[in-house]
């Protein structure tokens, strides 16, 4: 039987753990008063590790962070929204790497224990006079006060700041998690989100913890999607600085491994929901549930073909009761299926099974077509693995706050 796990959250997001400190600042890379600079530091010595975007364009603070896990361990995060340091060249590898010496004089460690991360304008250099007078003043102002002020730092086209944190046992030991994101545009990560920093006090080791964000991403972050465009910068973080006195997670068989990657499933899923219901110009929340695979490889090609299909989300939009772009999107996807064993239900309405169009109510699915949450499920009825995935629809809005977006006054043309 599978270890009943009781997590509960709590406020104070990144800063719900004990001995992590941090700020933000309105250093002038937006304009003025927006918040733009963010530095979250552990005051002990803490194991980390990252993913970073499988863009091929990768922006530079992905190589700076990606460095700075490898033995991992890591103490400082520092982030700028703005500009997302991006097609910058040698030069935007400088200044990342600058960014990381500036964040680790600022906190009193070395620049290979600072992850680095940017988000914005593609296509511009850094105003690195600007950049080190904000590290300089965050180093200045951290503290355990104001985690929404932290989640806002971030931000770029997102409408509301988003976090979660837990509290939950590792033996006799109270441990918390807490974890901030940004994204609502180019969002259907793949390796990670758009930027998510995650602190805990747990004692944990490297490979566990590199084990855990994996599988956590994999079922969170991996699987939402708002336009299908991935970033350039994408990247999620975590710090982990055991100061909740737990035995050190050697062993990630364990009970407290098991224990601690739920609690880490809890935060990531509950942010990568938060980004996905955020999604630009949406109006609609889409929750998909993919059952009956053969594999999470198969689960997950199936739902991100439905969520990344246009006709399906601007359905949705329109309230339209339309099955069969859903069963399009199944196929579309051309992983093998047996269409007499799929099971299709849209807003809790079964529409298909046995190889046949279901007997249904059309005037009750419009109906529920209404509503702001929208659910869609798929039974393969091929085996045991099961997946959720998170969506929005796409509505002209989407199109219009991109396609009336203003990058003249830049040398890119993108943000990310």
């Amino acid at each position: 039987m599978a270890k009943t796990v009781d997590i509960n959250e709590v406020s104070g997001g990144v800063l719900a753990a004990k001995g992590f400190v941090a700020a933000a600042t309105a250093s002038g890379i937006k304009p003025a008063p927006a918040l733009d600079m963010v530095m979250i530091h552990s005051q002990h010595p803490a194991t980390a590790a990252a993913t970073v975007t499988s863009n091929t364009f990768r922006a530079a603070p992905t190589y700076v962070t990606q460095e700075a896990v490898a033995d991992g361990s890591a103490r400082t995060i520092v982030a700028n929204s703005g500009n997302a340091n991006a097609g910058t060249g040698e030069q935007g590898m400088k200044d990342a790497c600058a960014m990381a010496a500036m964040a680790a004089e600022a906190t009193g460690v070395e620049p290979s224990e600072v992850v680095v991360c940017s988000t914005g304008h593609i296509g511009d250099l850094l105003p690195m006079d600007v950049v080190a007078a904000g590290i300089k003043s965050l180093g200045g102002m951290l503290s355990t006060e104001d985690p929404d002020r932290i989640a806002r730092g971030i931000m770029t086209t997102d409408t509301v700041p988003k976090q979660c944190a837990v509290e939950f046992a590792l033996g006799k030991h109270t441990v918390r998690l807490g974890g901030i994101c940004k994204g609502a545009g180019m969002i259907c990560p793949n390796m990670a989100t758009m930027l998510c920093f995650i602190t805990t006090d747990a004692a944990i080791d490297p490979k566990p913890l590199r084990d855990a964000l994996k599988w956590c991403v994999a079922r969170s972050f991996n699987c939402i999607s708002v336009d299908g465009d991935e970033s350039t910068n994408d990247t999620v973080a975590v710090l982990a600085n055991g100061q909740a006195g737990n035995r050190p997670i050697d062993d990630v068989t364990s009970d407290d491994a098991v224990v601690f990657r739920a609690a880490l499933l809890h935060v990531t899923q509950s942010l990568a929901r938060q980004i996905a219901a955020d999604g630009e110009g949406s109006s609609k929340f889409i929750t998909l549930h993919i059952a009956g695979a053969q594999s999470y490889e198969q689960a997950h090609t199936i739902g991100r073909s439905i969520t990344n299909y246009n006709l399906v989300k601007t359905a949705i939009y329109g309230g339209d009761f339309n099955w069969g772009r859903i069963a399009a999107a199944i196929g579309a996807s051309e992983v093998p299926i047996d269409v007499n064993k799929l099971k299709l239900a849209l807003c809790g309405i079964t529409v298909f099974a046995d190889g046949n169009v279901a007997d249904f109510d059309i005037g009750l699915g419009r109906k529920r077509m209404a509503e702001k949450e929208i659910t869609i499920d798929v039974d393969l009825g091929l085996g045991n693995e099961a997946l959720t995935l998170w969506t929005c629809d796409l509505t002209p809005e989407y199109v219009h706050e991109n396609a009336e977006y203003d990058a003249s006054h830049l040398a890119g043309a993108e943000s990310d």
